[in-house]
């Protein structure tokens, strides 16, 4: 499984949202995106990629494309 995949299966899993709405997914816009959803998807993240997030890359963690760069600062390729 690519990087990638594991990033947008984690949304699927986590927010319990359809892999065609993973990319727009963001804070506020989702439904399932609430503080028990967001650590959902920050536990399924440090899962799939052997990391812990810093409180405040947990905060910064808001949407889809910011999930991206804070993975690749922890040098996860896409």
């Amino acid at each position: 499984m690519t990087n990638i995949e594991k990033y947008k299966n984690a949304f699927v899993e986590g927010l319990e949202i359809e892999m065609n709405e993973v990319e727009k997914a963001a804070m506020g816009e989702c439904d399932r995106w609430d503080s028990i959803g967001q650590m959902s998807l920050i536990a399924l993240l440090e899962d799939a990629f052997g990391l812990e997030f810093e409180p405040e890359e947990i905060m910064a963690f808001t949407s889809y494309s910011a999930g991206i760069e804070i993975l690749k600062n922890h040098k996860i390729e896409f």
